[in-house]
């Protein structure tokens, strides 16, 4: 069950709500209509997940359809090799 509060009760009990996030997602509504959601950090990373995961599987779509000589997989290890070599800088 996903929570909605207006505004000024998310700005007058704001504690509250952040609270009530770890159990469920919290909809911000002005006069009436959803203006924003709080989520758990948990919540969040994982809906990044899932969206970076989406986007990988429309890349590789992408590469099949247009025959580019590249898989996801080595898209995926190449990107991996960049990231780790720029953490280690």
């Amino acid at each position: 069950m996903n929570a909605k509060v207006s505004v000024a009760e998310a700005h007058s009990h704001l504690s509250k709500w952040l609270k009530k996030v770890k159990i469920t997602p919290v909809t911000i509504t002005n006069r009436g209509k959803p203006v924003g959601v709080i989520i758990s950090p948990e919540k969040y990373e994982q809906m990044r997940r899932i969206e970076a995961y989406l986007r990988m599987l429309e890349l590789a779509k992408t590469f099949r359809e247009e025959k580019v000589g590249v898989t996801a997989k080595e898209l995926y290890e190449a990107s991996r090799a960049e990231l780790e070599a720029r953490h280690d800088r």
